[in-house]
C-alpha cells in the first residue's frame, strides 16, 4: 500500500482478513514480522508510536468525564503544549465540530452520533503531526440517518483539516463515498491486496449512490471482493 498525503483511502475485506491488525501495526501498537511501515520515509516503531491519530471501533469514551475532559485525555497521557493551550485547541474544535453546547456533559447524555464526533476529536487531539488518522470502521453501530450525517460532516472537515485518512469499513457505499481509493484486502491465507481508483468527482454527496457510476463501481468491488474471498 502506498498512502499519498492528503488522500482519503478506505480499506475493505472480509472479517479476520487482518485490516485492524494492520491498522495497529500502522500505528506502532504492533510490529510486522514481514516487511516495513513507512511514514514519512521512517521505518521506526519509535517515530509511529504517538504520533498516528488512531480512532477504533468503539467510541472509547470514559463515562465518568465530560467532553472536554474526554477529549484533554491525550494531553494528559503525552503533554505537548501547556494545558490552558490546549484546552483553547478544544474548544475550538468543538464549536467546528458543532459540540460547544456539550463540553459539560457526559457520555451518556450524548447521542451515538456526537459520541463519535467527541471520539473523532479526542483523535484528533492525540496525532502529533503526522497528518495521519487512521479510523478503524467507527461508523458502523449507527443507524443510517446519522450514518449519512457523519459523512456529510466528515467529508466537510476532512477537506478543511488536510488530513491523511485511512479508513476501514465493510460499508462498500461508504468506502465508495468517502475515498479516493480503495484497498480490497483478501482473507483465506491468500496475502496481497487490490486497488480500485473511486474516479467520483468532489465534492461527493449521497445522490451520488444513484449515478451510473457510482453503481458501476460498486458492482465491480462486490466482484473482486467475492473473488477475493472465494476457494
Amino acid at each position: 500500500m502506498d498512502i499519498r498525503q492528503g488522500e482519503f483511502v478506505a480499506v475493505i475485506g472480509a472479517s479476520g482478513c487482518g485490516k485492524s491488525t494492520l491498522f495497529k501495526t500502522i500505528a506502532g501498537l504492533l510490529e510486522p514480522t514481514h516487511g516495513k511501515i513507512m511514514i514519512h520515509t521512517s521505518p521506526s516503531a519509535t517515530t509511529r508510536l504517538g504520533q498516528i491519530a488512531y480512532m477504533p471501533q468503539q467510541d472509547l469514551l470514559l463515562p465518568w468525564r465530560t467532553v472536554l475532559d474526554n477529549c484533554l485525555l491525550p494531553w494528559e497521557v503525552k503533554p505537548r503544549f501547556s494545558k490552558q493551550q490546549t484546552i483553547s485547541q478544544i474548544r475550538e474544535m468543538l464549536s467546528r465540530f458543532g459540540l460547544t453546547d456539550v463540553e459539560k456533559a457526559y457520555p451518556h447524555e450524548l447521542s451515538g452520533g456526537m459520541k463519535q464526533r467527541v471520539a473523532f476529536l479526542r483523535t484528533l487531539v492525540a496525532g502529533d503531526g503526522s497528518g495521519l488518522m487512521l479510523l478503524d470502521e467507527p461508523f458502523g453501530a449507527l443507524d443510517a440517518m446519522t450514518k449519512r450525517e457523519i459523512h456529510r460532516w466528515l467529508l466537510e472537515l476532512w477537506g478543511e483539516l488536510s488530513q491523511t485518512v485511512m479508513l476501514i469499513t465493510h460499508d462498500l457505499e461508504e468506502a465508495l463515498l468517502l475515498s479516493d481509493r480503495i484497498y480490497l484486502m483478501s482473507g483465506g491465507g491468500r496475502s496481497g491486496v487490490q486497488e480500485v481508483i473511486v474516479d467520483l468527482p468532489r465534492p461527493r454527496h449521497y445522490k451520488m449512490n444513484y449515478e451510473p457510476r457510482f453503481i458501476t463501481l460498486r458492482e465491480e468491488l462486490e466482484r473482486r471482493l467475492y473473488a477475493a474471498h472465494t476457494f
